[in-house]
């Protein structure tokens, strides 16, 4: 038994085919326009500022929300909060270092401790 495929056959699969593909570009449209905004208020209170790699899947987060800056170490097994620092406005510090005076005195402790001392209370627990 042979069975013939015609012309209005071959129209209807290809404007089905021509109907699907529209139908997932404008899908992949919408949600790329609304799916970063979904769920959203007005003004963001999240912002990362940096990351740094420092294994192949390790890596530290320093994150800001509110007026706090975060400090978290990401595994692929979890999250870690290694410290919490008020927000400081670094910009100008880090670009003209030797214009803009320190108010910490290098002999001072600081209140949360060092990156040292925080990384082993993290990894005592």
């Amino acid at each position: 038994m042979t069975s013939s495929f015609g012309w209005t056959e071959w129209l209807s699969m290809m404007g089905s085919f021509l109907i699907v593909i529209f139908l997932l570009v404008a899908t992949l449209i919408a949600i790329r326009k609304v799916g970063p905004k979904m769920g959203m208020s007005g003004g963001k209170r999240l912002q990362i500022l940096e990351v740094q790699q420092i294994g192949s899947r390790q890596k530290l987060v320093l994150v800001r929300v509110n007026e706090e800056q975060v400090l978290v170490g990401l595994s692929p097994q979890n999250m870690t909060q290694l410290g919490n620092f008020p927000h400081t406005d670094m910009g100008v510090a880090m670009a003209f270092p030797g214009e803009v005076e320190n108010d910490l005195k290098p002999s001072e402790p600081h209140t949360q401790g060092g990156f040292k001392q925080i990384l082993s209370r993290v990894l005592k627990k």
